[in-house]
């Protein structure tokens, strides 16, 4: 059994309560179980229980760390989540520590948007969606004052007015490089299938193949990565829903109807296991 003794700007600190035996390592404790090389005990020595923290920072600060090796563990404190790298030193994949395991789904993100209707926008896409941007006036997305929409990493959902009683679901790149995806759409009355669909940073493609949807409607779609190769593999769920807060009236199919007020769009991305 070894006390370690350490020395910091030469001031020698004895830390009695670290113990080494046969290359292991006990804080709290004098005898760290047989399978761990770190025991770290849950009191002190006063007999009070104690929590292990591990290092807490940003998003920001985490994305600085230089080569994070597979399986690093940090507290991450924008995310308000314990994340661990689950990629590698140079294409470090960070993901939380869900609570439910048995999902198919490991990391999703919700937005809610209200309300959702033609006269919200004065301006309408005509062909393909603009560049993204949180100011683009042609997105319900530079309302901020109403809501937002989902995004994550790779994808940001967002909803451009087409006609005056319709719109259309944009899926945007916002990866900062250009990705290729394939998706299929079960969107009402237009299903679609697409492959190798590029896409470079800030642009996006309308979900719905044909470019119109009633304010009645919901859209999803099922989304694959084919490039870059270190994203390629990643599968996602991705759609919007529209509900009504109320029981006075149903959606109108343009969506200007009575409460619409109270009418909100929910999107969201999954991405699965």
């Amino acid at each position: 059994m070894i006390i370690k003794t350490y020395q910091f700007n030469a001031t020698v600190m004895l830390i009695a309560s670290v113990i080494m035996a046969k290359g292991q390592v006990g804080i709290g404790t004098s005898s760290p179980d047989p399978s761990a090389n770190l025991h770290v005990a849950p009191r002190n020595s006063s007999n009070q229980n104690k929590g292990t923290l591990l290092g807490t920072m940003t998003t920001q600060n985490r994305n600085s760390i230089a080569q994070p090796a597979t399986g690093l563990m940090i507290y991450n404190t924008t995310d308000n989540c314990l994340q661990v790298n689950n990629g590698t030193p140079a294409t470090p994949k960070w993901e939380c520590l869900g609570e439910q395991p048995d999902l198919p789904f490991e990391k999703m993100t919700f937005g809610r948007y209200k309300p959702i209707y033609p006269g919200i926008t004065s301006s309408t896409i005509s062909s393909s969606p603009p560049l993204y941007s949180p100011t683009e006036t042609r997105l319900y997305g530079s309302y901020t004052a109403n809501g937002n929409f989902a995004s994550n990493d790779i994808f940001r959902i967002d909803i451009g007015r087409m006609t005056g009683d319709t719109y259309s679901a944009v899926i945007y790149n916002v990866s900062g490089e250009r990705i290729t995806f394939s998706y299929n759409s079960n969107a009402y009355h237009n299903p679609v299938m697409a492959n190798n669909v590029g896409l470079n940073n800030a642009q996006g493609r309308m979900i719905d193949g044909d470019n119109i949807t009633y304010y009645r409607e919901a859209q999803n779609c099922y989304v694959t990565i084919t490039s870059p190769a270190k994203w390629a593999g990643r599968k996602f769920l991705i759609g919007v829903n529209l509900f009504k807060e109320d029981l006075s009236s149903v959606i109108a199919m343009g969506g200007n109807g009575s409460g619409k007020l109270n009418q909100s769009m929910l999107s969201y991305i999954f991405e699965f296991k």
